[in-house]
């Protein structure tokens, strides 16, 4: 059968084995687990106790595909391009600045306004 599911049949086996059979109580083995049909996003296995012969029965197993990874964003989403054109590629805010502009806040006194920036007058 194709590959469709790539891992999702071994990992069907892997928690197949961990359960016992209910007739010997021994472990199901990879041999006992068949893949008897795969379609886009279902498995259909069959699970046989290796050891006395016992039918467990058929399980029909949904599967997703996996998942395309995006490219990780290295800016919040709600970033406009202007935010994005200013700020991407600048190092990160660290505590220590945030300490920073605290104490800087803190202590402004009432000429404040001096620290803003100036603005051309309107004539």
């Amino acid at each position: 059968m194709g590959n469709l599911h790539g891992g999702s049949f071994q990992a069907i086996q892997e928690y197949f084995q961990q359960k016992e059979c209910r007739f010997c109580s021994n472990s199901f083995k990879p041999d006992g687990i068949q893949l008897l049909r795969e379609e886009p996003g279902v498995l259909v296995v069959r699970v046989t106790c290796s050891t006395c012969g016992h039918p467990l029965g058929v399980a029909i197993v949904g599967t997703t595909p996996k998942a395309q990874v995006k490219p990780a964003q290295n800016h919040p989403r709600d970033w406009t391009k202007r935010d994005k054109d200013r700020l991407v590629g600048l190092p990160p805010i660290t505590y220590d600045d945030v300490l920073n502009a605290h104490q800087f806040f803190k202590s402004l006194d009432t000429d404040w306004h001096k620290h803003l920036p100036k603005v051309g007058k309107a004539s």
